[in-house]
């Protein structure tokens, strides 16, 4: 995992319970990087996974509900982050549909090696869009978090309805993502 998704993730951890529960973390996880982190380096997935849990036993906020808070906050950071042409789409529904084909794209032309996950529009709606997601991450909870993050952020209110899941043996997973 891109090394950008960790300082993110150490941002929203100092920001949220401050830096003296990322240093517990530090601690108590143990891990092969130390915790330090450079935007442009690959690290383990497993770090950010024994981050999460560490994380959910210090706050006592389940993990689920982590992972979705996290894709919130890096929503943020990653549209900052990202040159204005990639993130100048009119709304919501043209940013679903330019995950793969634009912004992912654009993600391996700086960084080769990223792994990204599939995120497809498969089927539009009256009042939204079915979205495909498919990574060997399993991570289909920060995806959520991203969308929810990017709906507000187009001022359309969604409530995303996860109709299929990976992690419940599925290839793959669905999301409807509608206008509420």
């Amino acid at each position: 995992m891109k090394g950008a998704v960790f300082t993110h993730f150490q941002e929203m951890i100092e920001d949220q319970f401050g830096m003296e529960c990322w240093e517990t973390l530090l601690e108590k996880c143990d891990l092969p990087s130390g915790g330090i982190y450079t935007s442009a380096n690959n690290y383990d997935d497993q770090e950010i996974l024994s981050l999460v849990v560490a994380l959910s036993e210090y706050s006592s906020v389940p993990v689920p509900d982590l992972v979705e808070a996290f894709g919130r906050y890096l929503y943020k950071g990653l549209a900052h982050s990202l040159p204005p042409v990639m993130m100048n789409f009119p709304d919501l529904w043209s940013l679903l549909g330019a995950v793969d084909s634009v912004i992912h794209v654009e993600v391996h032309k700086l960084y080769p090696d990223a792994l990204t996950p599939k995120i497809l529009v498969t089927e539009k709606h009256e009042n939204g869009v079915t979205l495909y997601y498919q990574s060997p991450r399993k991570m289909c909870l920060l995806a959520i978090g991203l969308v929810h993050q990017a709906a507000e952020s187009f001022g359309t209110p969604v409530i995303i309805k996860h109709t299929c899941c990976m992690n419940e043996g599925a290839d793959h997973c669905s999301l409807l993502v509608e206008r509420i």
